[in-house]
């Protein structure tokens, strides 16, 4: 084609599109379409819009997309795909409903590819409600269409839609795939749902489906986040190509399961075996120290880091950093970290800096660090319980009224304690209330019981955090009840006597949860495992694998 003497195929409209697009804007750039109306059709649109997506050029894609639209090129059956995946990655789930309606005009409502691309779409733009229905109403579907959805409910953390929807992508007759093991399994790392991730792995087994690095690494990931460290090892053991995401997990697993040392003797293997480490890895590293107080090696990790691997911490590394001193008693160590830091500290660090104030009882300079905190997350209910504790460890309770008070005014409301706990497939879940309820009067009965027993062996209630002045007898009542020991006693009641019980809880155990699990496991003689927003806390015989080092 030649117009002005100037040849015009996809390559070199496109670097005509690039250099308007950099010099004057995509609005100023929408005359070429006018300009060169008579050369473009659809074929030659689909084409540049298919490019621009490969190329990552997500912006441009969606713009050769309008220009046909107003151009009056109409889209075909390989135009919505491509252009679909790059609204998908902008995450404009305005544009992509509008594309929708256009499918829905166009006629091309029952073709399974735009479909499934438009389910795509709606769930990366986090809207996953969107997709379920439009994924409903699929007069057709296919694997990839299954996966789509499993995969974008993932995305979404909705992990037992997830779930779910895989059971009932068995039930349709349709073949899981790589694919669908990796999306699924997630969601069960995320639930801590070890028997279905069990099942899913007798299923890729069975089914000879191949495992690849990332049906590895999903399998990996799923028995760490599990507690299972073992299982873990046989699938790192099993696997024959590897990746540094791999030794990642593998690295993270040790870690928040209390194996500090096999997770730096992991780095170590990697490095031998030629993988050059990457910001996730230092990370993983660096959590391994802090959860087993190792001040010193933590700091060559943090140092190496910088000098022999040319890698800039990011702020997760300094807040390690912060919390790995603070909890060894090197506060004044922590405060030099953070006045050393190329980038103004967030709340990671002053949260860090906080907890390690509330163990070590530094009032003062968790004042200093919660008045931080506060400025740049006035609405985060969590900072104020952190402060709240932190008085109440000195039994300062009129300054814990005051911090009540003052959430109560600006309506700030504590997150409640979650636990849940997996029995037989199905996953239970707890929720501690002040009040009692009907449903759990079994639980409430089994509690006392076990508590009157406990205190035999030497069980004494831990009050000193709960955040009232008043009697030690409500301060044992509210205690008692917190979720993770109404999943306790549940597992208790449920399960047989040689089950581990596994308890998912949303946020960080307490002294009094601790004591209390380390003595059931001792006197019940059962193996616990409790996977708490930080980490792992292995339960056998009395002792906690943390060394009571959380």
């Amino acid at each position: 084609m030649i117009v002005n003497s100037i040849p015009i195929n996809q390559f070199s409209f496109m670097k005509l599109i690039d250099s308007s697009v950099s010099s004057y804007g995509f609005a100023s750039s929408a005359h070429l379409f006018t300009q060169f109306h008579d050369f473009i059709d659809s074929e030659f649109c689909n084409s540049l819009v298919r490019t621009y997506t490969h190329l990552n050029k997500h912006i441009h894609s969606v713009f050769v997309y309008t220009q046909m639209r107003k151009a009056e090129i109409f889209p075909d059956f390989s135009t919505f795909p491509a252009v679909l995946k790059s609204v998908a990655q902008l995450g404009r789930g305005d544009i992509g409903k509008s594309i929708h309606c256009c499918v829905v005009k166009m006629g091309f409502f029952s073709d399974i590819i735009t479909n499934t691309a438009v389910v795509h779409m709606y769930c990366t733009c986090l809207l996953p409600s969107e997709g379920r229905q439009l994924f409903d109403e699929m007069p057709e579907r296919n694997a990839v269409s299954w996966n789509a959805l499993i995969t974008g409910y993932t995305h979404n953390r909705k992990f037992r839609e997830a779930i779910d929807v895989y059971r009932e992508m068995q039930a349709a007759g349709a073949e899981p795939g790589e694919v669908t093991m990796v999306g699924v399994l997630s969601a069960c790392a995320h639930l801590g749902a070890l028997n279905q991730g069990k099942w899913i792995h007798d299923y890729i087994c069975h089914n000879r489906l191949r495992l690849n690095v990332f049906v590895g690494t999903a399998l990996l990931d799923m028995y760490a986040k599990c507690g299972v460290v073992d299982e873990a090892e046989k699938v790192f053991g099993a696997m024959r190509v590897k990746n540094v995401y791999t030794w990642n997990v593998l690295i993270s697993g040790y870690a928040m399961n209390g194996q500090g040392e096999a997770a730096l003797q992991a780095f170590n293997r990697m490095i031998m075996e030629n993988f050059r480490p990457d910001e996730i890895t230092f990370l993983g590293i660096l959590c391994a120290c802090c959860h087993q107080g190792l001040v010193d090696i933590g700091k060559r990790h943090f140092i190496s880091m910088k000098e022999e691997y040319a890698l800039q911490p990011r702020i997760e590394h300094y807040g390690c950093m912060v919390d790995l001193l603070g909890r060894a008693g090197l506060l004044d160590e922590a405060q030099e970290l953070i006045g050393t830091m190329n980038r103004k500290p967030d709340p990671i660090i002053w949260r860090a800096l906080l907890g390690a104030c509330r163990i070590h009882g530094q009032t003062q300079l968790g004042e200093f660090a919660i008045k931080n905190l506060l400025e740049l997350e006035p609405k985060n209910g969590e900072n104020y319980v952190l402060l709240s504790n932190l008085y109440a460890r000195d039994r300062k309770w009129i300054e814990v009224g005051k911090v009540r008070e003052m959430m109560n005014r600006i309506g700030i409301r504590k997150v409640p304690g979650c636990s849940s706990i997996e029995i037989e497939n199905v996953v239970y879940e707890f929720v501690v209330s002040d009040l009692m309820e009907p449903r759990y009067e079994e639980l409430y009965k089994s509690l006392a019981d076990m508590k009157m027993e406990l205190k035999v062996v030497g069980y004494a209630v831990y009050t000193d955090m709960v955040s009232y002045d008043i009697e030690e007898e409500e301060k044992e009542h509210t205690l008692i009840y917190h979720s993770e020991k109404l999943a306790l006693a549940f597992g208790l009641l449920k399960s047989s006597a040689d089950m581990t019980l596994r308890i998912m809880n949303n946020l960080r155990i307490c002294q009094d949860c601790h004591q209390f699990f380390k003595l059931v496991s001792m006197l019940y003689r059962r193996e616990i495992t409790v996977r708490d927003r930080n980490r792992f806390h292995h339960f056998r015989g009395g002792v906690c694998s943390c060394k009571d080092y959380w």
